[in-house]
């Protein structure tokens, strides 16, 4: 094996050697690199913008590769590392809160196979400056204690993420990265583990590995943004230099070992659905920086498109044997490539060979000259934009490029000199060669097959011999058969896109019937003849373009068809296109249509909003667009079909939580009973609703009033609905249902207070939020060790004049009572709480987001929407610049002791069959 893999690499030397003019890759001079004497590594970059931050990487190289036996522990530390430290007794985890940072914004952590990521992101003068920021992150990775008590508790905490992620498409996905990994470390090591392994690890397991692999060798450190690179590096040596000196560990075992012959496999999962056969090959790469590395993955560029294409072409003649044919490469390791074939299909038995067919067929066809030119053409006008692109690199994307870089082997290089190195490397690059390359990647020693099969299903893997039989046979065929024939001779052609017809045409006699003009802020109103109305705010926006929202009321609460039944017919609606063409002319003539923007139309409880956002060259067209919706618009029954299909396999577990919010009423229609008659009429009628459309951008010109004029004056109006708002129930309710999830429970929590909307009070009480969420984490996670993550949400509901809380968790069965109880405490405590809160830094924190809210046209549009909800005015968008000034420490403590109440309670708790109780 060894001997076959030194004449594979030696090739690719030998291919590659005539070419070496095009210069080694040097990292940016832009970038500062050093290591200390202990051995860490680090690179910095000044962004020299005074208005940007900085944010720092922390790499430690190991993950769970790193592991000697699968077990989690790579990912159970970096929990740890966040809890009793020598530096900070009270933890890092209450540390960062007292100032004012949060866990998962300006500080996270993620662990995957080959390295665990510290980031800090930090905001313009935070609350630590960049040497404190350093000492932190040096603090976390070499104070942790690892304390027996600490992990007691943090061993539920990753139980219950086990529980979050343990999801189909997870366990799937993991068997087949074992699969195309076989023979290396990397198969059956998770970076979350098992539960068996997670129960099973000790604290002494968690310390050897910290150990060993949490020494400043085996780190690096990425600074990015505006900093002083000499006080920098002092203060790097400051936090790092005092760590010990040690080895670097041996990681030999990272890339994945070749072997010589072909594995195969299967990938099946009890609630697997998909069926797929796969064929790779696996290869060695060469250094990235090396010239070889920097020809083999261009010609990895240019042969991932050219091969996918060609297998795809193929597809159309297959139709009766698979369902789809794809090809994709991947990067498993530093130094190694997959080039992974597949074929969709359930009949893996007649999959199997088309597969090896289709391979041999690129292999001995090569590549169409045609799309190696356009790929060519395509490839030297990307490398001429690169680096004008690199300009704008923004401080993140410059740190992103770094870790990349650092992870991968590379380097970041300088844009221009780049480009040059890679023009050099095009000019080389022709058809011939490219084709050898691919054919000894087609070659590679080292293949793997595996099926992946539904649940349930039984399949039967053929063994090495017979599949070499099928390939050696396909390889001894002087001539390949010829494709077969295509079912649908049209399919030689192109498709045309269908024209419209002369008789589809909406009326153009719309007019405006009043005008306003208003000032600060400039808004332009328009009343048109059918009733609807423009409310336009005039105001510049990033890209030039109108954002435009049509609001119509009710919603899907409504009186006429309820909740179900209206949702499901506006999306059908929306999905279903024009009754005079089928669903695929109606896809393939919206694909062609200009200009990239289309209509989206969302159902929401109080409201159908339809929105857009466009040039104002394009406005007009698009006008005229959602007036052929409205005019032409259907419900498909084929759509309807199987909307019933879908449903039908999907469990809803949302009627127990509304029955136990709202009481007895009239009962929702179930999916099932619903027609197709009753989903056209009931989107008809929400779509007639009169609208008021608000939008942000330049002033409109002729041609978009007239649009509007016309165009939307002319679309028929009938304001025939009601609203039917759904009100929680008065009083405390709970109840315990059984959903059949045998691993986990689900706690669901609602609480309100009457409290009277206004655009000001909504805005005021959701400064809460972070605090609730914080507070609530603090008890149930940090304290209790009880969950993993939480959603809280607190809002002033317009519709109901009421604030309103939700909270919902997951956890063990037999801790749900616990945690609903402590969280219901929480909940009572807060506006205690509050009362210890830092409002100076709230206000900053709210400050901080309206910057960036401000700076986005989708939040004016918002906020002039409910200014014209509440006051018929856009009088909110000259007061909302001075809420956060009024947010003082006795206007927080009121909000909090009129919100928090927890009078009107419901609790749902959903347990697995063998643990629910009446």
């Amino acid at each position: 094996m060894m001997v076959m893999l030194s004449r594979f690499v030696a090739a690719i030397v030998m291919l590659v050697a005539p070419l070496a003019h095009a210069g080694e890759v040097e990292w940016d001079p832009r970038l500062t690199r050093g290591t200390l004497d202990n051995g860490l590594a680090y690179v910095l970059y000044d962004s020299g913008k005074a208005t940007d931050p900085f944010n720092i990487r922390l790499i430690v190289h190991a993950g769970s590769v790193d592991e000697e036996e699968p077990s989690g522990i790579a990912h159970i530390l970096e929990h740890m590392v966040f809890q009793s430290n020598k530096t900070h007794s009270e933890g890092i985890h209450r540390y960062i809160q007292q100032i004012g940072w949060r866990q998962g914004l300006q500080i996270n952590a993620v662990t995957r196979e080959s390295e665990t990521q510290y980031m800090i992101r930090t905001r313009p003068n935070d609350a630590l400056d960049l040497s404190g920021a350093l000492k932190l992150a040096s603090d976390t990775v070499f104070g942790a204690q690892l304390r027996q008590e600490d992990w007691a508790k943090e061993r539920f905490v990753i139980l219950e993420e086990l529980r979050q992620g343990n999801k189909t498409a997870d366990r799937i996905s993991r068997q087949k990265k074992a699969a195309l990994r076989v023979g290396s470390r990397y198969v059956d090591r998770s970076t979350i583990g098992t539960r068996e392994t997670i129960e099973n690890a000790s604290i002494e397991d968690i310390r050897a590995f910290y150990d060993r692999f949490y020494t400043a060798s085996n780190m690096t450190l990425v600074v990015s943004g505006r900093i002083d690179k000499a006080s920098a590096e002092a203060a790097i040596k400051a936090a790092f230099g005092s760590a010990p000196k040690r080895a670097r560990p041996d990681r030999s075992y990272l890339d994945l070992p070749l072997k010589g012959g072909l594995s195969t496999g299967l990938v099946q999962d009890p609630a697997g659905t998909s069926s797929q056969t796969t064929y790779a090959f696996r290869l060695a790469m060469p250094d990235r920086t090396s010239e070889a590395g920097q020809l083999a993955y261009l010609q990895k560029y240019f042969l991932t498109r050219l091969i996918r294409d060609a297998i795809q072409a193929q597809a159309p003649h297959f139709e009766n044997s698979v369902d789809r044919l794809g090809f994709v490469a991947q990067e498993t390791t530093e130094h190694r490539l997959i080039l992974a074939f597949n074929a969709s299909g359930i009949n893996h038995a007649a999959a199997l060979p088309v597969l090896l067919e289709a391979i041999e067929r690129v292999r001995r066809e090569g590549i169409a000259k045609p799309a190696f030119d356009r790929l060519m053409a395509s490839a030297r006008r990307i490398n001429d934009t690169n680096v004008k692109a690199a300009e704008g690199r923004t401080f993140a994307e410059w740190e992103d490029r770094i870790a990349s870089a650092v992870l991968t082997g590379s380097v970041v290089d300088d844009p221009a000199k780049r480009a040059e190195r890679t023009r050099v490397l095009l000019d080389r690059i022709n058809l011939e060669d490219l084709e050898a390359r691919m054919r000894e990647m087609l070659s590679s020693p080292d293949q793997v097959l595996f099926y992946q099969a539904p649940g349930g299903v039984s399949v039967s893997v053929p063994s090495v011999a017979d599949v070499m039989a099928i390939r050696d046979r396909l390889a001894a065929l002087p001539k390949l058969p010829d494709l077969p024939p295509l079912s649908d001779p049209k399919q030689v052609a192109e498709t045309p896109i269908p024209s419209w017809s002369a008789d589809a045409t909406v009326p153009q006699t719309g007019s405006v019937a009043e005008v306003r003009n208003l000032e600060n802020p400039d808004i332009r109103e328009w009343t048109l003849s059918n009733g609807d109305r423009v409310v336009w705010l005039v105001r510049d926006t990033p890209d030039g373009k109108i954002y435009l929202s049509g609001q119509s009321s009710p919603g899907f609460r409504n009186v006429e068809f309820g909740s179900t039944l209206s949702q499901v017919a506006v999306q059908l609606w929306a999905q279903s296109g024009f009754r005079f063409w089928t669903q695929e002319e109606f896809d393939r003539w919206t694909e062609a249509q200009p200009g990239g923007s289309r209509w989206s139309y969302a159902l929401k409880a109080n409201v159908l909003d339809a929105a857009v956002v466009a040039t104002p060259e394009r406005l007009p067209a698009l006008l005229e667009r959602y007036a052929q919706d409205i005019a032409f618009g259907t419900v498909r029954p084929e759509a309807v079909a199987e909307f019933h299909r879908l449903s039908a396999a999907s469990a809803d577990q949302g009627d127990d939580y509304a029955q136990l919010l709202y009481g007895l009423g009239q009962p929702e229609r179930t999916p099932a009973s619903l027609t197709v008659g009753e989903l056209q009429a009931a989107a008809s009628k929400l779509l007639a609703q009169p609208v008021t459309w608000f939008a942000v951008g330049t002033a409109p010109d002729d041609n978009i009033r007239d649009g509007f004029a016309k165009t939307i004056g002319a679309v028929s109006r009938q304001a025939v609905l009601k609203t039917a708002p759904a009100l929680q129930r008065e009083g405390l309710y709970a109840a315990t249902v059984e959903d059949g999830d045998g691993d986990r429970a689900r706690v669901q929590l609602s609480f309100f207070t009457p409290m009277n909307w206004t655009p000001e009070t909504s805005f005021l009480i959701s400064a809460l939020n972070p605090v609730a969420q914080q507070a609530l984490k603090n008890e149930l996670r940090y304290k209790l060790g009880g969950i993993y993550t939480l959603q809280f949400e607190l809002e002033l509901d317009a519709g109901s004049n009421r604030a309103i809380g939700t909270l919902s968790f997951y956890c063990a069965p037999e801790r749900a009572q616990e945690l609903t109880d402590a969280a219901i405490g929480v909940l009572d405590r807060m506006p205690e709480i509050v009362r210890g809160v830092d409002i100076d830094r709230i206000r900053a924190d709210i400050n901080f987001a309206e910057g960036s809210r401000l700076d986005d046209p989708n939040t004016w549009l918002r906020r002039l929407a409910l200014s014209y909800r509440r006051y018929d005015n856009a009088g909110y968008l000259t007061r909302m610049k001075d809420l956060p000034g009024r947010l003082t420490q006795q206007v927080f403590e009121a909000e909090a002791a009129s919100v928090f109440k927890t009078d009107n309670l419901a609790v749902l708790t959903r347990l697995p069959v063998e643990r629910a109780e009446p």
